[in-house]
């Protein structure tokens, strides 16, 4: 119980001492929104179709294998983290925790709503491993998926959506820091850095796509 604690008080540290800092090593990628020092919340945004999001397979800390096309029918925030990370993913996290409370707060997740992170380090993320970092953020069992699979089935999931890893010396991962948001089609409308990932703008997304008649 103590360790667990620990790790949360860690984790939440990290990620409030982050806020300010830019993503690197965590580069942002084309296809994101442009950077911009202080990006304004829009009530009405447009959010043209970018692509069929691919589909997967992987399993949650369980071993319950989870497909992506089951979830269709609901919006989707889709992120690619690792529990060891330093840098750009307990922000990231942290952002989806804060956003997951709003969310459930205005009761659309889980029925409306998913949530779900994928690790790009399956050698040193295994189940126990994503199971603590969901507890550490508070995931809604249902709501927030944490999935992962071996290396070798991983890769082309993560080729699917251009999330290219790169180990460091330091034993860090690089790879990009980006969300995808996907309609209830299953189709990416947006793709945002981390530098953009505002959960409120994330919110209002959102909302703009749950009113779209499928």
């Amino acid at each position: 119980m103590g360790g667990e604690r620990r790790l949360t008080a860690g984790l939440l540290a990290g990620a409030l001492l982050l806020a300010p800092l830019s993503a690197r090593p965590h580069e942002p990628e084309a296809g994101s929104r442009p950077a911009a020092p202080t990006p304004s919340l829009s009530a009405n945004p447009s959010l043209a179709v970018i692509r069929p999001a691919p589909d997967f397979t992987l399993l949650d800390p369980q071993g319950r294998p989870v497909r992506l096309s089951e979830l269709r029918g609901r919006v989707v925030l889709l992120a690619f983290v690792y529990t060891s990370c330093p840098s750009a993913c307990p922000l990231i996290t942290q952002r989806m925790a804060v956003l997951q409370r709003r969310l459930a707060a205005a009761r659309l997740l889980p029925a409306r709503v998913s949530l779900v992170s994928v690790t790009v380090d399956p050698e040193r993320d295994g189940p126990a491993a994503l199971a603590r970092y969901a507890k550490a953020f508070g995931a809604h069992p249902e709501g927030w998926r944490f999935l992962r699979e071996s290396a070798e089935h991983l890769r082309p999931v993560l080729a699917s959506y251009d999330e290219w890893t790169r180990r460091l010396p330091s034993g860090e991962i690089d790879h990009p820091a980006r969300l995808h948001l996907i309609d209830r089609a299953g189709r990416i409308r947006e793709i945002y850095s981390l530098a953009l990932f505002d959960e409120g703008q994330a919110f209002r997304d959102i909302q703009a796509l749950l009113r779209e008649s499928r």
